[in-house]
């Protein structure tokens, strides 16, 4: 190879020729004249070029490593459980361009209790690393509170957790426990902001609780409850820091800019949400998450439409026996109505449909005077009934109401019980 092709190899184009043996040699020719449409770089600017590829490279591996830890928090964010006496909604929104994902996350979880665990907290650290860490905090989180453990225990065991599962590295959680039939909630914290809890009138006050330490910062740390009366319209927001915090805001200025801006808003508790980080959040570059709880008492009528499943019994039995002690029927009145709607529930579900089949059917209640009324509806045909079962349910259900009949029609079936409770007056009356 002359000195000449040596240069074309090391900066040209690469092309294959023919040697009069017939074997074959590669060379390269310079870039060129007819093919780059000018003359070759200088050194400078090849350096340059490769310096640009390379910023492309790795703003294009950053901006994908941060999808991927979107997507996978977003996966991780629970769908919302259905509460009676209360709604529920969360809002989520990601830290602006140029900045990593955080481990900003929150969960509602339905008790066996009827009451709702409310969990929001913040993993330091971020991108995918914080994600995978967010979602095994809230699979363990989920264990605990299913085993019916109060808020400040529940801390104690995810302490335990951060330090010996996930080998340290610091968490803010927040953990709560609301009663939508007392009307209540019991918090403990783990160094997190405190909900903001928005009364019927707009007022609006930080819940009091003592905030213990970080989780996975000390081995046994001791962490307090408060328990506190909600008002029974009321909303409580929980949310993370970076909705409240940043480089330029003092916590303090924050929390209050976050207290004066809810006193403004009306509406649902979605749109309460998106009003909140689109004002709030357009000052920050950290990702934050919103929850909101409002508080729904009973009124004059109770409707809901229920599936065919187990678990819509035990939804059923918890917002009726709410709205019947809001009717002031007394705790066996209650039991009573609750057996005999859950025999219609059953027989709903046995005979109207296909065993296979998701087609909902409907609950309506309503108080006239002394009276209670219980509708239960279905779209299908009841099958002629074994004489077991069946017979026996509908028994049961004119054992316990005053008054029972069955309406089928055409297009479904509707099974209506009535009631009168004992002596409401005196107990409107009494403290």
């Amino acid at each position: 190879m002359t000195a000449g092709e040596a240069r074309a190899q090391g900066q040209g184009r690469l092309t294959v020729i023919e040697d009069p043996e017939n074997s074959t040699r590669e060379t390269h020719a310079p870039f060129g004249d007819e093919e780059a449409g000018g003359p070759p770089e200088t050194g400078g600017e090849a350096i340059v070029g490769a310096t640009l590829h390379a910023l492309k490279s790795a703003s294009a591996r950053i901006e994908g490593e941060r999808q991927l830890a979107e997507t996978l928090q977003r996966s991780l964010l629970p769908r919302l459980p259905e509460v009676p006496g209360m709604r529920l909604a969360a809002h989520y929104r990601p830290g602006s361009a140029g900045t990593e994902v955080g481990g900003d996350w929150y969960d509602a979880i339905k008790l066996r209790s009827g009451n709702v665990a409310i969990v929001i907290g913040d993993v330091v650290g971020r991108g995918v690393e914080a994600a995978a860490r967010m979602a095994h905090l809230q699979s363990a989180v989920r264990v605990y509170a299913l085993e019916a453990l109060r808020p400040a225990v529940v801390l104690e065991r995810m302490n335990g957790f951060v330090l010996e599962g996930e080998q340290g590295g610091m968490v803010t959680l927040l953990y709560a426990i609301l009663d939508p039939d007392s009307c209540t909630m019991r918090i403990a914290s783990a160094a997190h902001p405190p909900p903001l809890v928005v009364g019927a009138d707009r007022g609006s006050s930080f819940a009091e609780s003592a905030s213990g330490s970080p989780l996975g910062v000390t081995r046994f740390p001791v962490y307090e409850e408060s328990v506190m009366t909600l008002d029974p319209n009321a909303m409580v927001l929980f949310y993370t820091d970076g909705l409240v915090e940043t480089p330029h805001v003092p916590l303090g200025d924050g929390l209050e800019r976050l207290r004066s801006s809810v006193e403004d808003l009306t509406g649902e508790p979605d749109s309460i949400c998106r009003a909140i980080i689109g004002s709030l959040g357009a000052s920050s570059h950290d990702d934050m998450a919103v929850l909101a709880v409002k508080l729904t008492p009973p009124g004059e009528t109770l409707d809901l439409t229920l599936s065919p499943r187990p678990e819509s019994l035990t939804s059923m039995r918890q917002a009726l026996a709410q709205w019947l002690r809001a009717a002031n029927a007394d705790e066996e009145e209650i039991y009573e109505m609750l057996v005999a709607a859950g025999e219609a529930w059953s027989n709903a579900v046995a005979h109207a449909h296909p065993a296979t089949s998701d087609v909902p059917f409907e609950l309506h209640a309503v108080r006239r005077g002394p009276e209670i009324e219980i509708l239960v509806s279905d779209t299908g045909q009841w099958r002629p009934p074994a004489e077991t079962r069946s017979s026996r349910g509908l028994a049961l259900m004119r054992d316990l109401m005053d008054e029972v009949t069955i309406g089928r029609r055409s297009d479904g079936t509707t099974v209506t019980m009535r009631r009168q409770l004992r002596a409401p007056t005196a107990r409107e009356g009494s403290p």
